[in-house]
């Protein structure tokens, strides 16, 4: 007689667990490349080789090119990675309960925090995108996703505004604190942290006021 469940089909648990094994290495292999590519971008190298990411993440070109369709996959996924940890660095929770004034030094220090530690990527995301249009894409998103922030984060000031004067007054703020404007005062300049953050606190003071 067969029993109730004679149709499902039963995988042997040697066998899930193997499955789950190779699921758990390729995660494993997928994270230390992609970890590997954000370090290379931090030390200046903004295309980085298969030979030298494989030998900095520990695994083998064949897997390296098991995990990603290519290069350009794994450097989007670098990317892309960076973004969603940079999301979490500059949060702000219930901005609207804040005065101007505090809006303003943590919306700063968060996109500061942010840019200091997504310095490699940023950079390499901005070279590639001239010829790489995923990259582009993506880049596109992260800049979309700044500009809400903006908007969240001064809202009340934002109010009352009109439409096109609302855009352009958002458009403004989220350009003095870009990451093209840290890179050319931190990077090309040298100017220290403080002095941004008080230049630009000065600027969006006077804009949003």
């Amino acid at each position: 007689m067969l029993s109730e469940h004679s149709g499902a089909v039963q995988r042997p648990q040697g066998a899930e667990e193997a499955v789950d094994g190779r699921s758990a290495r390729r995660s494993r292999g997928r994270a230390a490349a992609i970890d590997a590519v954000l370090e290379l971008f931090d030390l200046g190298e903004l295309r980085p080789s298969a030979d030298v990411v494989v030998e900095r993440a520990g695994i083998s070109t064949a897997s390296l090119f098991r995990y990603f369709r290519g290069l350009d996959e794994l450097y989007r996924a670098a990317f892309e990675e960076q973004v969603a940890r940079a999301q979490l660095l500059a949060r702000i929770d219930a901005p609207e309960d804040l005065p101007l004034d505090e809006r303003v030094a943590r919306f700063l220090a968060g996109r500061i925090d942010v840019y200091e530690s997504v310095a490699g990527v940023g950079r390499m995301a901005r070279a590639r995108a001239v010829d790489h249009d995923d990259v582009a894409v993506a880049l596109d998103l992260a800049r979309g996703r700044w500009l809400v922030q903006v908007r969240q984060v001064f809202a009340p000031e934002l109010a009352g505004r009109t439409r096109a004067e609302a855009r352009s007054l958002a458009a403004a703020v989220d350009a003095v604190a870009s990451f093209e404007a840290w890179d050319l005062l931190v990077g090309a300049r040298g100017t220290p942290r403080r002095a941004v953050e008080a230049h630009w606190t000065t600027a969006l003071t006077a804009l949003l006021a």
